[in-house]
């Protein structure tokens, strides 16, 4: 087999899950459903691929049904696949003896040509299934968008053909791809917290590509390594105070563009003169923050009057701590001491409901409300706001 980084499909599918692409819950699978001496990757050799420690393979094209059906008859989709294998054979990409190929589709569609390649097993059938396709394309009175490809499949030799159709599955039965991977967690994760460490699974599978792709190199992942960091997550997150993280670290493109929008927690870090990369670390936190916390109540884990309480002690521990700084600091600037109240609140972890939250939930929750405006950093944070707004 050629070990070529280029893959064969670039396009990504459509269609969010708990907020991921189709592609990234298949990756998160099967890293989750293989030998763990196997690797994963994403868009290497398919959209998703298994490349199996004996040196065999299973490639998979992963298709959103939610607006078309890509099993129909003559689906663009359906014989540009088929193409696209027989080319990876012909080609030498990969070795047809050692490779399986599926095609996952979701939700559920049918098509009779794409049942017949399911189960098409043997020479026999393959070539059987080759009449139907000659007899079906002779009888349409003008030629289906796919023809090219429906050719080059017509075209092909017996043996490349008999190599793609008969190790060719179809599976198009679940109406949401995460629930395979429910299915693979629900024995050992809280019904109520399913989602979440689903959500948390995939979120570190699309890390673990992207990743790779930073340095340059193809997303490629040991199913072994993966699950050890995993699973350690899992150790962490099923206890039963903690409250497990939902959402990724933004960008540093997207934390700079809430800066550029001078929001009122901006322009509070501002007046203290406070560094941009602190800016920074307060726009992501407060971002990540805001997104755990409706993850939290809408899977029922945190009620909206546990946040009120929650930064009601935020702000009983900000007011204490703006209070001591200036007894004890009182002979600095007014902007230092705004620095040491908010260094002091930033490194606070405040619990809810007495459950353990990530490390930068308290300070993007500090953030929000210095964005609310009900506590600031500078002592005189009020009427310095109000001066700017007249301005």
């Amino acid at each position: 087999m050629s070990q070529t980084a280029s893959s064969l499909v670039k396009h990504a599918a459509a269609g969010p899950y708990l907020g991921f692409a189709l592609q990234q819950v298949r990756l998160c699978y099967h890293l989750l459903s293989s030998p763990r001496d196997s690797s994963v990757s994403l868009e290497y050799l398919d959209d998703v691929a298994v490349h199996y420690a004996n040196g065999s393979l299973l490639l998979e094209q992963c298709k959103s049904a939610l607006a078309h059906n890509p099993l129909s008859d003559w689906s663009d989709d359906l014989w540009k696949t088929v193409a696209n294998w027989l080319d990876a054979v012909e080609e030498q990409k990969v070795d047809g003896e050692k490779t399986s190929f599926q095609l996952y589709v979701t939700p559920p569609k049918i098509g009779k040509l794409s049942a017949a390649i399911h189960a098409a097993t043997n020479a026999e059938e393959v070539e059987a299934f080759t009449k139907q396709v000659q007899d079906k394309l002779k009888k349409r009175v003008t030629a289906p968008r796919c023809v090219g490809n429906v050719q080059k499949f017509l075209e092909a030799t017996d043996a490349l053909r008999l190599a793609v159709v008969s190790k060719t599955t179809v599976v198009a039965a679940d109406t949401d791809p995460v629930e395979p991977l429910r299915e693979l967690l629900r024995p050992t994760v809280p019904e109520a917290s399913l989602d979440i460490i689903c959500a948390s699974a995939i979120g570190q599978a699309k890390e673990a590509a992207d990743k790779c792709i930073r340095r340059k190199a193809p997303a490629f992942i040991s199913v072994a390594e993966f699950r050890t960091n995993f699973h350690a997550f899992i150790r962490q997150n099923n206890m039963a105070g903690y409250l497990p993280t939902f959402t990724q670290a933004p960008s540093e493109d997207a934390a700079k563009a809430l800066l550029t929008n001078s929001p009122v927690f901006v322009r509070q870090l501002q007046l203290i003169k406070a560094p941009e990369e602190q800016q920074l670390r307060a726009a992501s936190d407060l971002m990540r923050m805001s997104g755990d916390k409706v993850k939290w109540a809408e899977q029922g884990l945190v009620f909206d009057g546990a946040f009120e309480d929650w930064e009601g002690t935020l702000i009983r521990k900000h007011d204490a701590t703006h209070s001591e700084v200036q007894e004890v600091y009182s002979e600095k600037t007014k902007e230092a001491q705004g620095r040491i109240v908010y260094a002091r609140c930033a490194a606070m972890d405040v619990p809810i409901d007495s459950r353990v939250v990530p490390g930068y939930f308290t300070h993007g929750g500090f953030n929000n409300l210095a964005n609310k405006r009900k506590l600031g950093w500078h002592p005189d944070y009020k009427v310095l706001l109000d001066e700017e707004d007249k301005k």
